[in-house]
């Protein structure tokens, strides 16, 4: 699921949405807190885990963009 959520991001503030980063960056970080507080193998939602920290480096990416250009 939150491997779509950055490329939601980017749609939104293209379309003029500029406070949807902060709210999906929010979201993932409390997502990408709970799953850290799991005992994760090699096993599948290890594999989602380290999808989520890139997932969650683009979203921040997009925000710091956002915050810089002075949109929000």
């Amino acid at each position: 699921m939150s491997n779509e959520l950055p490329r939601y991001v980017v749609n939104q503030v293209t379309s003029g949405d500029y406070d949807c980063p902060r709210k999906v960056l929010n979201f993932i970080t409390e997502l990408y807190a709970a799953f850290r507080m799991l005992n994760l193998r090699n096993d599948f939602l290890r594999k989602k885990f380290d999808g989520m920290k890139y997932d969650l480096r683009k979203v921040e990416e997009v925000y710091y963009d956002v915050k810089i250009r002075g949109l929000t």
